[in-house]
């Protein structure tokens, strides 16, 4: 199996931590948690991949490795959050790590952000995918109990594999395409590699989500079953890829599959917080497991308490954490992330806006931080020791794709189509639920998208989400410009794309290039 760890004069090495083959033990009946078991290694793969267990196992710990590579390092919301100018992280020091002209950026040669450079990880990830998809594809039915039982493995993996590149593309550009299973008798014969163009790439993600909407079912909205592919998720994946690649047509297509087909429903106003909670709303398509789980047997007591570093244990205290300080975490930490007053201000909250009031505490600075708000979505608590109190674990998961996100990314579509009163309609689905007057600014679609964009800010705050609106919106919005202060030069040169760490991964590949912004800006 080609695990992607290390590639040296183009041959490649195995890494200790992705031992020929990435499988996790038996989900143990008594714990009952989604991805909370660690990775075994198996020498013998042809002797591993012989019952529908085993495809349990290698599918499970896709996600696993999924989970392991947004995690690291907080790299999920740096490279999302951060760079979108809603918060403040002076732990990060990110005042002398960016360039001059207010643009909140690292620089390329930063080696404080490693995560946020290297992709290596998100290989390890289609690795996985890749074996899955090579194994389970050979194994006789008859093991599954029939076919639509293996397919469905197919249609997870071929789900992953497209969220996992499609994650990469929105981070770096083109990605390094690769969907071939390597093999022992492969290394040291593999060529240099390219890089291959994002469109190209999106548009195979397409073919594959297409095919695995045909190997999954809708879930009904059930919340038990959003930490798994279904094919309400692969339409809401194929959905953002539609409107990244500005085929908004398309993207309300996918849309109105997941709002007309899934089952989903929007959380109520009371009830708006269940939607981080962990598999406890209707609202919920994806999700990350994420919570607290004291039995979870990766969690290794010791006498520091519970080691929460390994990639495999599904809770890790300072991945939430970074937004929550003071007394909601044991007075363990004196900074957090809070938000920029000025930015968010500059989305315009609503005085009577349910999310506003709810969802962020203002907070007077102290510990090193500035004044600015407090996001609550990730407050939900577990403690190490429930009869005091003691020793906080946030206990949430990490919601990817909603319905609120889809009503508006619809309304998005519909607004880049024309289809003026179809694109409010949806728009104001969301607004009310959070107690806020419908829209009647104007028509144009300049000025619509822009409240559109506003709303998701509003809305997906903490999300990991608005950076890459503005992205995808900047050729009528220019949020890039107007918010970041981005110059022009570097928008045309794609400098919303981060940096590369060229020592890693693909190194010493003559065909792998830097990113143009970064190439010039070192």
């Amino acid at each position: 199996m080609f695990n992607f760890s290390e590639l040296k004069n183009h041959s490649m090495k195995r890494n200790s931590s992705f031992l020929y083959l990435l499988v996790l033990l038996v989900i143990s009946q008594s714990c009952k948690k989604d991805l909370n078991q660690g990775p075994i290694n198996s020498t013998y793969d042809q002797e591993f991949w012989t019952s529908k267990t085993s495809a349990e196992q290698g599918t499970v710990a896709m996600y696993g490795a999924f989970r392991a590579a947004i995690r690291a390092n907080k790299a999920f919301f740096i490279n999302s959050e951060m760079t979108s100018g809603l918060f403040n992280a002076t732990d990060w020091n990110l005042v002398s790590l960016t360039k001059d002209g207010g643009e909140k950026f690292p620089v390329a040669t930063t080696n404080y952000l490693g995560e946020c450079t290297d992709w290596t990880r998100y290989y390890k990830v289609i690795s996985q995918c890749n074996t899955v998809l090579d194994k389970v594809a050979a194994m006789p039915v008859g093991l599954f109990g029939d076919n639509n039982k293996k397919n469905s493995y197919i249609g997870e993996a071929l789900y992953v594999r497209a969220l996992t590149y499609f994650t990469m593309i929105r981070i770096w550009g083109d990605p390094v395409y690769i969907t071939k299973t390597y093999d022992n008798a492969d290394y040291g014969n593999i060529p240099p590699v390219a890089r291959t163009a994002e469109t190209a790439v999106l548009d195979t993600c397409i073919l594959d989500l297409n095919k695995a909407a045909g190997y999954l079912s809708f879930t009904g909205g059930d919340p038990s079953k959003t930490t798994r592919a279904s094919k309400g998720a692969a339409y809401a994946l194929m959905a953002h890829i539609y409107a990244w690649q500005h085929k908004y047509d398309d993207a309300h297509k996918a849309c109105q599959q997941v709002i007309n087909s899934g089952g989903y429903a929007m959380e109520s106003a009371a009830t708006y917080a269940n939607i981080w909670q962990g598999k406890s709303s209707a609202e919920s398509i994806f999700e990350i497991p994420m919570q607290f789980n004291q039995n979870d047997n990766n969690f290794l007591n010791s006498a520091d308490g519970y080691n929460d570093y390994n990639d495999w244990s599904e809770a890790q205290f300072n991945f939430f954490s970074i937004f929550l300080k003071d007394e909601q975490v044991d007075d363990l930490k004196s900074t957090c992330w809070l938000g920029d007053t000025s930015m968010i201000r500059g989305i315009y909250w609503y005085d009577n806006d349910m999310r506003f009031n709810n969802m962020l505490q203002y907070t007077p600075a102290s510990g090193g931080d500035p004044a600015g708000f407090k996001l609550l979505k990730y407050a939900n608590f577990k403690y190490q020791n429930p009869s005091n109190s003691t020793n906080a674990y946030v206990n949430n998961n990490l919601v990817l794709f909603r319905l609120a996100d889809i009503y508006l990314l619809d309304a998005e579509a519909l607004a880049m189509t024309g289809k003026t009163q179809d694109a409010v309609d949806a728009l104001n689905l969301v607004r009310r639920r959070a107690g806020i007057e419908d829209y009647s600014g104007d028509l144009d679609q300049a000025s619509l998208v822009n409240e559109i964009m506003d709303e998701r800010g509003r809305e997906l705050i903490g999300e990991g989400s608005w950076f890459y609106d503005m992205i995808r919106t900047e050729p009528v919005v220019h949020a890039l410009e107007g918010y970041l202060g981005y110059p022009a030069d570097r928008v045309t040169q794609k400098g919303y794309y981060w940096p590369l760490d060229m020592g890693k991964l693909f190194q010493n590949d003559p065909l792998l290039t830097q990113n143009p912004y970064w190439a010039s800006h070192n």
